[in-house]
């Protein structure tokens, strides 16, 4: 497909990015044998690789720049949602038939792209962001990059709205697109739902307690995933 523009994009892996397009391709054929592992795999990998890129990529490297009481307590939140995570996609398997999860691997198909990095076209997961979302998160980032933002908890919240966007890509969509029963539905929305409610408190209290010094790296986190019209063309 063509890129969306403005859009989020992020590095995955050529093992993601293959998985993806066999069981797409086996999906297509319409195979009689069960994906459901597969496709669990494929789902708890995805899941696993935005909390990797979203959160343990920041917090490290905050962690790197100095020692911060909010930057601990992240880490430990981190590990929580990821593990709830990989076990909730885990127990939906179950209701994995191949036709119910024919659409969410086409919608994952349909995000694999192949971008530049470091001189070298790499496999990315890219998806649309809001034109507004995009001017917003322009605002925030030259300050911040200097490290002479008023206060950082403004661009935690363009982050916020980055993994909203990311979350909705990667769980709510495809969840939505398997039409799962009631029950089902209502577990994986409240797993969804706890996911954010504890990402985003931990990150509102990094944005408190963000020193000066550390904007920078908030602000090349956030940069690396946003991509404008002009970035697209020039990919």
């Amino acid at each position: 497909m063509s890129l969306p523009t403005p859009f989020i994009a992020y590095p995955t892996t050529n093992e993601l990015q293959n998985n993806v397009r066999v069981l797409h391709d086996k999906l297509k054929a319409n195979t009689r044998e069960s994906q459901s592992v597969v496709a669990t795999k494929l789902i708890q990998g995805a899941a696993h690789e935005l909390i990797e890129t979203f959160f343990v990529g920041l917090i490290a490297d905050l962690q790197a720049a100095g020692q911060v009481a909010a930057y601990r307590d992240a880490e430990s939140m981190v590990r929580e949602i990821d593990d709830k995570l990989t076990y909730y996609l885990g127990w939906a398997s179950s209701f994995f038939s191949n036709d119910r999860i024919r659409p969410a691997v086409d919608h994952y198909h349909a995000m694999m792209q192949q971008l530049p990095l470091a001189g070298d076209m790499h496999p990315h997961i890219a998806f649309a962001v809001s034109p507004a979302l995009m001017q917003r998160a322009e605002q925030q980032l030259p300050a911040l990059l200097r490290g002479e933002a008023a206060d950082a908890r403004e661009s935690v919240e363009v982050l916020i709205a980055v993994i909203d966007e990311a979350l909705t890509a990667l769980l709510i969509k495809p969840k939505q697109l398997m039409k799962f029963n009631f029950v089902v539905d209502k577990t994986l929305n409240g797993v969804i739902s706890m996911t954010q409610s504890l990402a985003y408190r931990s990150l509102r209290k990094v944005g408190e307690q963000l020193p000066a010094a550390h904007q920078p790296v908030l602000a090349r986190h956030l940069r690396r995933f946003l991509f404008s019209d002009i970035a697209a063309q020039a990919a």
